[in-house]
C-alpha cells in the first residue's frame, strides 16, 4: 500500500513538474519581465488554458488546478497581482486544508460547455409555424406500426393525482375546507381498500394543514401507505412554486420548509419532483432539486413548438444540465409531458377526444362532460375489449414519442378526487382495463397504477439516464396555443411582487440574526427557542407565508382579487412578525454581557424605519422626534451581507438641525433635505430627511446617534441645494430652505459624483452618462411608453401579453423638475402621467454609488387596458442579443427573434438584465421582479405595471384592475470593458454579472435595516456586534443561516453560494475569494468546531468536517452545512 501511495505521489509530481517546465517556458516567451515574482500566478493562468484544451479530461485537470491553488494559498503573492486580480486570499494561519479537497469544478465560461441540445440553438432552428396536426393539433398524425408493437412490450403506469392550488379562485383556506380536506380523507380510505391503488401528492402546505387535524391512527395509516409504496409525496415543497418571478432564495426556502416538515413528521425524503403547472420552466429549479438529492423531474408547461421538436426526435426525456456545467455533474433526469395540458384528455395519447372518454369523472351524471361530445362509458365485460383497445392505441402512440417502452399516464386534474364516487369510478374502471390487458399476453402490454418512483424505476430498467441526451437552457416564454405567450404575468400585480422581495429580505436577515444570537450567547440564549417566547413561531409563520406566496398563482399575480388580498395580509403580518423578532434579537445581542439578560419577548425595544399601515400601503418612514428629554436619539443599523458596507442612510427627523455621530461621539458628515409631499412640489412643514454616511460591519450591527443642535455647532452637516425648473409661481419655503432656486423655463442640466456625470433633458429624463475615469460619454435616453391591448376575443389579461402594436411613447405637457444637490447625493424628481420618477446619484465608495438609482412610483389606476414600460435607449451595438437572469442565480443569453411576435420576446426579470458590445455593458438591476425585453438594438425596456379590463380566458375569470401605487426601484449601471479582455466565450449560452451588478443587486435586495431605539440614549447597550473575523469575498454570499428545530434537537443550517463574475469589468473596492471558504471566519464563536455537510434542504447529512477547514466552493455552486450547539 505504501509503495502504491509513493508511486502515485511520484507520478503526480512528475506530471506537475512537466507541466511546470512546459508552461514556465511558455511564460518566458510571453511574460519575460516578471516571471520570477509571478510564477505561480502565471502557472495558474496557463493551467486554465490547459483546462480549456483538455476539457474532456476535466477531472484530472481539476485536481491539478486545485493542487496549484493550495500552493498559491501558501506562497507569497505579489501585491501588484492582488491589485490587478481583485482576488483576496482568505486562508489564515489557523486554516487547515481539507485533505479530500481535490474537487473538480464544472463551471465553464471561457469555452462553451458540451451539451447535446441547447435551447437557444433550438429556437434559432424552429420555424414556429403552428401547423394544424389533426387530432394532436399542435403535433402531427402519430401512426402505429402493429408489427413493431408485436415485438415490443409496453409498460404503462397510470398515475392518479390531484393538482391543488394553494389559492387561485378561492383562498388557500377556502380551498382546504371546501375540497382539499375531502381529497386527503378519501385518499386514506380509498387507497386502503386495494393495495394495487396508487396516488401522488405534492403540496405540503395543504398536507400539513390536514395533518394537524387528523387522529393518530390516520397518521399511522398514511405512513403505512407511504412505506408500502401506494402513496408518494412528490417534490415535497410547501407549494408548487412559480419559476419565472421567484428568487432562488424563496424557491429554496419553500422547498426546505416542506422537506423539513416531511422529515420531522413522516421521516420521508422525496426523490421525484412534479412541476406540471408553473407557466414556463427554469433550470434553476432543476439545479436546486439536484442539490437537494432529488433524482427525477416531470414538467409540463413548455412552448408547444418546443414539445413538438423534442417529440419528433424522441427527446422528451433528457438530462437537464446547467448552462455553465462542463461535466454533467448538475444533470437532472427530466420527463416532459408532450401534449397541451396535464388533464386526462391530454395525457393518455395524442387524441384528446379519445382520452377524454377515459376520464371517468366525466361519466354522465357526474357534473362535467367531454367537450368533444363523446362521453366515457362504464367498463363492463361486454365492452372491455373494445374500450381497452382504444386506450391501448393511445398509449402506444404516446410511447412512440419517447425512447423507452414505458408510458407515464397521469390521471387527474385540478382538485380531483374530492368525492368518494370519483375514486371508485376512476380506480374500478381502470382496474378492469388493466386486468383485461394483463390477462392477454399477446397484447404485449403490462399496466398498473403507479407513482413517479414506479415509473422512473421502470425507465431505468430499460435505460440509465446516461443513455439520454443532455439539454441546457430554459423554457421561457411559454405559449400554450397560437401567439398566446404568457409574458404578461411577469409583471401582473407588481405591488405584491415588490412586497415579496421585501419579505425575502426580512425573512433572510431575521433568521440570520436570530441564529447568530442563538449561537453566540450560548449560556443565555435558550429562551429564544423556547415555545413560550413565541419567536420561533413568528419565524415559522413568516417562512410559510413567504413560501405560500411562491405558488404559481400567487407571486405571478394571477389569482382573484380577494385571494390576492388574502396573500397580501399574510405577507404584511409576516413582515410585522419579522420586524418584531429582529428588534428582539438585536436588543439581546447588544445587551451588556456582564448583566444577566432578562428576556421580555413581547416588548418593543426598537421601531423599524419602514412601516406599513395596511397591506396595500406604500411603506412610510418613521419620524425621529426631538424635544425636551429627547435631545439625542439612537439608531442601530443591521447589515445582513458578508461584506462591510459603507452606504448612505436616510432618516426622517422633526428638525433640520441634527448632528450625526458614531457611538464614540465622532461627527459623521451628513446632508439635510426638505421633504416634499407626494405628487406635488409642496414642502412638508415639520419633517426633514437627514442623510449620512454609515459604516456597518458584515453580518453585524452598529450604532449611530442623532443630536438636536444649534446650527453653528453642526459644521459637518450640509443643507441640500434645491432647484425647481420649469416652475411657475412662488417658491415653496421652509425653515432652512428659504432660498430655493426657481427657474420658470425648462432647460437641460446634469448632476455629478466622483465617478460619473448624468445629463438630463429639458423634461427631466436621463439623456446621457459620462464616465469620468475615461471621459467617455454614452447616450442613455430614458422614456416611458404604453402598450394597448389588441382588439378581438383574445386579449391581454393577467397571464397573456397581447399588444395591438409597438408601444407608443408617453407624451405630456412639461411639468416642474426638482433638483436636489449636495455633497453626499444629488437627485432629480419629476412627474409624468402615471409616474413619479426619481433619479438619485450617490457620492460614496459603497454599492449605492454604483450607477444611477431610479425609483418610479407608478399609478395607472385611471387607465384602461394600459401596460406601461420604462425604456432606456443607447448606442450600444448588441445586435439582437441581450441577457436576463434566471431567479437571481444565473444569467442566460436571449436573442430577439423577428420571426416571433413582440410578446414572445419578453422574458422574466427577477434581478437583472444587460446589453453589451465590445466597449460597454449596460445593466438594469431591479429590486422587484417584472417583465423585460430588448426589442431594438441598444435598448432595454422594463414593464412597470399592467391594467387590463378583461379576462384572457385562462380560467381566472377577471381582468387586472386592482392596481396599487408602488415604488419600483432600479439601478442603472454603465461600465466600460477592459480592452483585449477574454471573458465569457462569444457564443456561450450564458452570461456573467459584473462585480458592480452583483453587489448592487445584493444591496438592493438586502438593504441596511434601520432600528430606531425607543428607550433613552443613555440606556446601557453595546454599540456594536461584529461576529465575522474575515470577509470571504464579495462573490461568496450567505444565502441563509437557518435555525432547525425538531424533537430530536436543535441545529442551524448554513447555505452559501459562490457567484462567478465577468473578469472584464473589475471593481477594486470589492475583492473576490480564492474559492476556499473557512466557515470559522464567518462564525468564529458560534456552534462549536465541527459541522456536517448536507444537501441544500438539509434532508440528507454527510460527513463531519472541521469548521476552520478551507472548504472549496466552486463557482456557481452552493454548499450547505449543519451545526449543532
Amino acid at each position: 500500500m505504501r509503495v502504491r501511495k509513493m508511486s502515485a505521489l511520484v507520478g503526480a509530481a512528475l506530471i506537475l513538474g512537466g507541466c511546470l517546465v512546459l508552461y514556465m517556458m511558455m511564460d518566458l516567451a510571453v511574460f519575460p519581465s516578471d516571471v520570477h515574482d509571478n510564477k505561480w500566478v502565471q502557472f495558474e493562468g496557463r493551467l486554465k488554458q490547459l483546462e480549456v484544451d483538455l476539457h474532456r479530461h476535466h477531472e484530472t485537470v481539476g485536481k491539478l488546478k486545485h493542487t496549484i491553488k493550495h500552493l498559491i494559498s501558501n506562497s507569497p503573492i505579489p501585491n501588484q497581482y492582488q491589485q490587478h486580480s481583485n482576488h483576496t486570499v482568505t486562508v489564515s494561519s489557523t486554516t487547515t486544508i481539507v485533505p479530500e479537497s481535490h474537487v473538480s469544478c464544472s463551471s465553464q465560461f471561457r469555452t462553451v460547455p458540451r451539451t447535446d441540445i441547447q435551447m437557444l440553438d433550438v429556437y434559432k432552428e424552429l420555424k414556429f409555424d403552428n401547423i394544424d396536426g389533426g387530432a394532436w393539433k399542435q403535433g402531427w398524425n402519430v401512426e402505429l406500426s402493429e408489427q413493431e408493437w408485436g415485438k415490443r412490450k409496453l409498460r404503462v403506469f397510470v398515475v392518479p393525482h390531484s393538482h391543488n392550488d394553494p389559492g387561485w379562485i378561492k383562498t388557500f383556506e377556502d380551498y382546504y375546507h371546501s375540497q382539499t380536506r375531502n381529497i386527503l380523507n378519501n385518499m386514506v380510505s380509498k387507497l386502503s381498500e386495494d393495495p394495487r391503488r396508487k396516488f401522488i401528492w405534492a403540496e405540503i402546505s395543504f398536507f400539513s394543514l390536514w395533518w394537524d387535524e387528523i387522529p393518530a391512527e390516520t397518521k399511522e395509516q398514511v405512513k403505512k401507505l407511504i412505506s408500502d409504496g401506494q402513496l408518494e409525496i412528490v417534490t415535497g415543497g410547501w407549494v408548487m412554486n412559480d419559476e419565472a418571478s421567484t428568487h432562488y432564495f424563496s424557491m429554496l426556502l419553500q422547498m426546505m420548509e416542506g422537506h423539513q416538515w416531511l422529515l420531522n413528521q413522516i421521516e420521508f425524503k422525496p426523490r421525484n419532483s412534479w412541476s406540471i403547472d408553473p407557466f414556463g420552466q427554469s433550470p434553476t429549479m432543476a439545479y436546486l432539486l439536484k442539490r437537494m438529492g432529488l433524482e427525477n423531474l416531470v414538467i409540463q408547461r413548455v412552448h408547444y413548438s418546443v414539445k413538438k421538436y423534442l417529440a419528433r426526435n424522441k427527446n422528451l426525456e433528457f438530462r437537464w444540465r446547467q448552462l455553465w456545467d462542463g461535466d454533467g455533474s448538475s444533470d437532472l433526469f427530466t420527463h416532459m409531458m408532450p401534449f397541451y395540458s396535464y388533464d386526462v384528455p391530454h395525457t393518455c395519447g395524442p387524441d384528446p377526444k379519445i382520452c377524454c372518454q377515459f376520464d371517468f369523472r366525466r361519466l354522465p351524471g357526474y357534473g362535467i362532460s367531454c367537450p368533444w361530445k363523446v362521453p366515457p362509458q362504464v367498463i363492463t365485460k361486454q365492452n372491455v375489449a373494445h374500450r381497452a383497445g382504444l386506450l391501448l392505441e393511445q398509449y402506444r402512440k404516446k410511447a412512440q414519442l419517447y425512447q423507452t417502452n414505458v408510458v407515464l399516464a397521469p390521471l387527474g386534474d385540478d382538485f380531483r378526487y374530492d368525492h368518494a364516487s370519483e375514486w371508485d369510478a376512476q380506480y374500478n374502471n381502470y382496474q378492469k382495463i388493466f386486468d383485461f390487458w394483463n390477462s392477454k399476453p399477446h397484447l404485449n402490454v403490462e399496466a398498473q397504477f403507479g407513482t413517479l418512483k414506479d415509473y422512473f424505476n421502470a425507465v431505468r430498467e430499460e435505460s440509465m439516464p446516461e443513455g439520454f441526451l443532455s439539454l441546457s437552457g430554459d423554457f421561457f416564454t411559454y405559449a400554450d396555443r397560437d401567439d398566446h405567450y404568457w409574458s404578461g404575468y411577469y409583471t401582473s400585480r407588481p405591488f405584491y411582487k415588490r412586497v415579496d422581495r421585501m419579505l425575502v429580505s426580512y425573512v433572510r436577515a431575521t433568521e440570520l440574526l436570530f441564529s447568530l444570537a442563538w449561537g453566540t450567547k450560548q449560556s443565555s440564549s435558550d429562551w429564544l427557542l423556547a415555545p413560550e417566547s413565541g419567536l420561533t413561531k413568528l419565524l415559522s409563520d413568516a417562512r410559510r407565508s413567504l413560501s405560500l406566496f411562491q405558488h404559481h398563482d400567487a407571486i405571478t399575480g394571477t389569482a382573484k382579487d380577494h385571494v390576492v388580498e388574502d396573500y397580501a395580509k399574510k405577507l404584511l403580518e409576516a413582515i410585522n412578525g419579522m420586524q418584531h423578532v429582529m428588534q428582539q434579537t438585536a436588543h439581546f445581542l447588544l445587551s451588556p454581557p456582564q448583566v444577566p439578560y432578562q428576556p421580555n419577548s413581547e416588548f418593543v425595544y426598537f421601531d423599524m424605519d419602514n412601516m406599513r399601515k395596511q397591506h396595500y400601503s406604500i411603506p412610510e418612514k418613521a419620524v425621529v422626534f426631538f424635544g425636551e428629554g429627547f435631545e439625542s436619539q439612537r439608531v442601530v443599523l443591521y447589515n445582513s451581507l458578508t461584506w462591510r458596507r459603507e452606504e448612505l442612510v436616510t432618516l426622517r427627523v422633526s428638525t433640520r438641525n441634527v448632528k450625526v455621530t458614531d457611538a464614540a461621539g465622532i461627527s459623521v458628515p451628513s446632508q439635510t433635505s426638505p421633504v416634499f409631499q407626494e405628487f406635488s412640489d409642496v414642502i412638508a412643514e415639520s419633517h426633514y430627511d437627514i442623510t449620512f454616511m454609515a459604516d456597518v460591519p458584515s453580518l453585524g450591527l452598529t450604532t449611530y446617534l442623532l443630536h438636536a443642535v444649534l446650527p453653528a455647532k453642526n459644521i459637518d452637516n450640509a443643507m441640500s441645494h434645491v432647484k425647481l425648473l420649469n416652475f411657475v409661481g412662488s417658491a415653496p419655503r421652509i425653515e432652512g430652505f428659504e432660498y430655493i432656486e426657481v427657474v420658470d423655463e425648462a432647460k437641460e442640466f446634469s448632476i455629478h459624483n466622483d465617478h460619473l456625470s448624468a445629463a438630463f433633458s429639458e423634461q427631466g429624463l436621463l439623456k446621457a452618462v459620462t464616465l469620468k475615469d475615461t471621459g467617455v460619454t454614452v447616450p442613455l435616453h430614458l422614456d416611458f411608453a404604453r402598450y394597448h391591448a389588441r382588439q378581438g376575443q383574445e386579449r391581454s389579461g393577467a397571464y397573456l401579453f397581447l399588444p395591438d402594436r409597438e408601444a407608443e411613447t408617453v407624451k405630456w405637457d412639461s411639468s416642474p423638475v426638482r433638483i436636489v444637490e449636495g455633497p453626499l447625493f444629488s437627485q432629480v424628481h419629476m412627474h409624468l402621467p402615471g409616474v413619479q420618477h426619481t433619479v438619485t446619484l450617490v457620492n460614496t465608495q459603497g454599492t449605492d454609488s454604483l450607477g444611477l438609482e431610479v425609483q418610479n412610483v407608478v399609478d395607472i389606476s385611471d387607465q384602461v387596458n394600459c401596460e406601461l414600460v420604462m425604456r432606456i435607449s443607447s448606442n450600444i451595438k448588441n445586435g439582437d442579443d441581450f441577457y436576463t437572469d434566471l431567479n437571481g442565480l444565473q444569467i442566460i443569453r436571449r436573442k430577439r427573434f423577428f420571426k416571433l411576435p413582440l410578446q414572445a420576446n419578453y422574458y422574466p426579470l427577477p434581478t437583472m438584465a444587460f446589453i453589451q458590445d465590445q466597449a460597454f455593458r449596460f445593466t438594469v438591476v431591479t429590486a422587484q421582479p417584472l417583465g423585460v425585453g430588448s426589442l431594438k438594438e441598444g435598448q432595454i425596456e422594463v414593464m412597470q405595471d399592467r391594467r387590463l379590463n378583461q379576462d384572457d380566458n385562462r380560467g381566472l375569470g377577471q381582468g387586472v384592475t386592482d392596481n396599487k401605487p408602488f415604488p419600483a426601484t432600479f439601478r442603472l449601471i454603465l461600465e466600460q470593458r477592459q480592452p483585449s479582455c477574454q471573458g465569457t466565450a462569444s457564443d456561450h449560452p450564458a452570461g456573467l454579472p459584473t462585480v458592480a451588478a452583483h453587489v448592487a443587486s445584493l444591496s438592493l435586495l438586502h438593504p441596511l435595516f434601520h432600528l430606531l431605539w425607543l428607550g433613552k440614549t443613555q440606556d446601557k447597550l453595546e454599540s456594536r456586534f461584529a461576529p465575522m473575523t474575515r470577509e470571504p469575498g464579495s462573490d461568496i454570499h450567505v444565502v441563509m443561516l437557518h435555525t432547525l428545530t425538531s424533537q430530536s434537537g436543535n441545529a442551524a443550517g448554513l447555505v452559501v453560494h459562490r457567484q462567478e463574475m465577468d473578469p472584464c469589468f473589475p471593481l477594486e473596492q470589492f475583492s473576490l475569494s480564492n474559492g476556499l471558504l473557512n466557515v470559522s471566519n464567518l462564525l468564529p464563536t458560534q456552534f462549536g468546531n465541527t459541522m456536517k455537510e448536507a444537501t441544500l434542504s438539509f434532508l440528507d447529512e454527510g460527513k463531519t468536517v472541521q469548521k476552520n477547514a478551507a472548504h472549496p466552493i466552486c463557482h456557481m455552486e452552493m454548499s450547505s452545512f449543519i451545526f449543532t450547539r
